[in-house]
């Protein structure tokens, strides 16, 4: 197996194009086998599967049942049943009716707590009372009111001669401003969840990519690998690497809870949840890409582990406030600062996703952002190099930020 060791240096060497390539993958192959294979790594992605599957089943346990009101009646026609259920259907209330023989067993049902409320009849001719045990639900209340209101005014009219079937109906249509869509709820959970797995990958993968720059420089390994390669192809191979096993691990976990909330009925849109979690990944990548180059040059200019949680602490702020903007950005896509906030990288890697879902954005949007949010995240990576070209051989005390700028040129 090719090693890094066997490399060409020599004049005889590739043409530096293939040469940067094969020294790139190299890199990216030992630290995609090096980090897949660690117990951690492996432990907290079976945990994060077995969690995914367990909270789809618990959510569909929750929220599967549909809640139906029982409501007991005592002496009237079917017509009137039959239109307290139809009423509660038009107001999406579920009603299911029970005739009972007598008054005492209508009152035992309410107070016993088996039926919301009962309907019997009231001491006068024509006159209903409605039972209930503390108060009745006005989700309930108000269809069986209907109910009898219009039965009563159907037995008025026959009494008077008049056949209220063939009365002209009253045509009333609906017309929504606003239309909702029946999908956005569904694919806004997606891109917020994807959200968070944006922000753990790049938790865990720029600390990754930033340990492993500082643990190579402290240990001289360094020194050994630059002997072979060049200090970009080593920078670059490390991002692909350890943003290779992130990716994939966030593919895993999003395909588990596709498949999960699928199998559930959790999501009843299945191609419109794909088409979301693929607008995900893509906004994934540049925002990993981002980060990953940033914490590659934070670990070049430290010396020392214990230096390196001080040294990020800005990429950490950044990348809580941006999953903090898409958590609560949620709530205001439309609102002037979640719309200013989606144009600027890399609060657009979060947002972007989320006002697609919503519908927020469009195509024109989608496209100026992505592009603005690939030349920042080239213009970062540009910068990120030579930071780290300049101080990844450098030792002794932590280099200041001011310096860092001066490298940075």
């Amino acid at each position: 197996m090719t090693t890094l060791q066997d490399l060409p240096t020599t004049s005889t060497s590739p043409s530096p194009k293939a040469s940067a390539a094969q020294a790139i993958r190299l890199v990216a192959e030992r630290e995609i086998t090096t980090r897949a294979k660690t117990k951690s790594f492996v432990v907290s992605t079976a945990l994060l599967l077995v969690v995914i599957v367990a909270g789809a089943i618990i959510i569909n346990l929750l929220t599967g049942g549909e809640d139906v009101e029982k409501v007991a009646v005592v002496g009237q026609p079917a017509a009137v049943t039959d239109s307290i259920v139809a009423v509660g259907e038009s107001t999406g209330t579920t009603i299911a009716t029970e005739s009972v023989d007598t008054v005492e067993q209508a009152r035992a049902r309410v107070a016993d707590g088996d039926v919301a409320a009962a309907l019997i009849p009231g001491q006068t001719p024509g006159s209903y009372v409605i039972l209930s045990k503390n108060g009745a639900d006005p989700t309930v209340e108000g269809p069986i009111r209907t109910a009898v209101s219009q039965a009563g005014l159907s037995d008025a009219l026959a009494a008077r001669g008049v056949d209220a079937a063939s009365l002209p109906a009253v045509k009333i249509s609906v017309t929504e401003l606003d239309p909702a869509r029946p999908d956005e709820g569904e694919r806004l959970v997606i891109a917020l969840v994807g959200v968070i797995l944006l922000i753990t990958a790049i938790m865990m993968g720029g600390t990754m990519v930033a340990v492993g720059v500082v643990e190579e420089k402290t240990s001289r390994v360094v020194e050994l690998l630059l002997a072979t390669i060049k200090p970009l192809h080593l920078l670059w191979g490390k991002i692909i690497g350890i943003g290779t096993v992130a990716l994939a691990q966030v593919v895993l976990l999003g395909a588990t809870a596709l498949i999960a909330g699928t199998a559930t009925g959790i999501l009843t849109l299945p191609g419109a949840a794909v088409g979301m979690f693929a607008a995900v990944i893509a906004w994934f990548v540049l925002g990993f890409l981002f980060f990953a180059s940033l914490y590659a040059a934070t670990g070049a200019i430290v010396s020392r582990q214990e230096e390196l949680s001080s040294a990020s602490f800005p990429l950490t702020v950044l990348a809580m406030a941006v999953m903090y903007a898409g958590i609560f950005g949620a709530q205001a896509l439309d609102s002037t600062l979640i719309t200013t906030l989606s144009w600027i990288p890399p609060f657009s890697a979060a947002l972007m996703p989320m006002r697609i879902a919503s519908g927020d954005a469009d195509a024109l949007q989608i496209v100026l952002t992505f592009l603005i949010m690939a030349v920042v995240c080239a213009l970062a990576t540009w910068v990120a190099a030579r930071i780290y070209q300049r101080s990844i051989l450098r030792t002794g005390s932590r280099i200041g930020w001011r310096e860092v700028l001066k490298l940075a040129r």
